[in-house]
């Protein structure tokens, strides 16, 4: 079993050495020790499929660990954050989240929190959709075109537009099916939009 402890070091000094020390310490006093080291520099606004965090659940095997002081260094947003912890889950890597107090293995506390997180990133997604009405609303207001411009055939497909929401689950490799069951669509108007997107590009 390896573990790993992973920090994202901000501006100051002072918060790296807080990180490796709350990691230290705990790891320390449940009898382990830290195996690898793995710091990086990028913005948490940064996806986590493109910062080392992806690099270490890359090599991470059954049953080794990724310890981090606090949930907030995977990512910004909660959809992030579940993202990555659905990833781990799928690689039986437990992740432990220190100053958030959440281990996350295969017991059912642990399962517990994953269907809390995603009832919250789906309430995320809500909120995204309702400052998408709002921005095109406002461009409707003003004259601008909106949606689909002159020319585009066919009738738009339910996921036009929510890519920043689908390429994230993609990238982590969750399944299609549950990738649909998430963004409440059925698997065939996941199959088209994907179909349609690969067509355009």
């Amino acid at each position: 079993m390896t573990t790993f402890a992973y920090i994202r070091i901000s501006t100051t000094k002072q918060d790296e050495a807080s990180q490796r020390h709350i990691i230290t310490e705990t790891i320390e006093k449940a009898g382990g020790k830290i195996d690898e080291w793995i710091a990086d520099t990028a913005s948490g606004g940064t996806p986590w499929q493109d910062r080392q965090l992806a690099a270490i659940l890359a090599k991470a095997k059954e049953g080794d660990i990724i310890a981090l002081s606090e949930v907030s260094r995977i990512a910004r947003s909660i959809v992030g954050v579940l993202t990555f912890l659905q990833a781990a889950a799928k690689k039986k890597v437990t992740v432990i989240a220190i100053k958030t107090g959440i281990t996350m293995d295969n017991s059912t506390s642990a399962k517990i929190v994953v269907t809390v997180l995603a009832m919250a990133a789906e309430i995320e997604r809500d909120l995204l959709r309702e400052r998408t009405k709002a921005a095109l609303a406002a461009r409707k207001s003003r004259g601008l075109p909106v949606g689909r411009q002159a020319g585009a055939k066919g009738k738009r497909n339910k996921l036009a537009g929510r890519d920043a929401e689908i390429d994230p689950l993609l990238k982590a490799n969750v399944a299609k099916a549950a990738i649909a069951r998430i963004l409440k669509v059925s698997r065939q108007t996941l199959h088209d939009y994907l179909k349609e997107r690969e067509g355009t590009q």
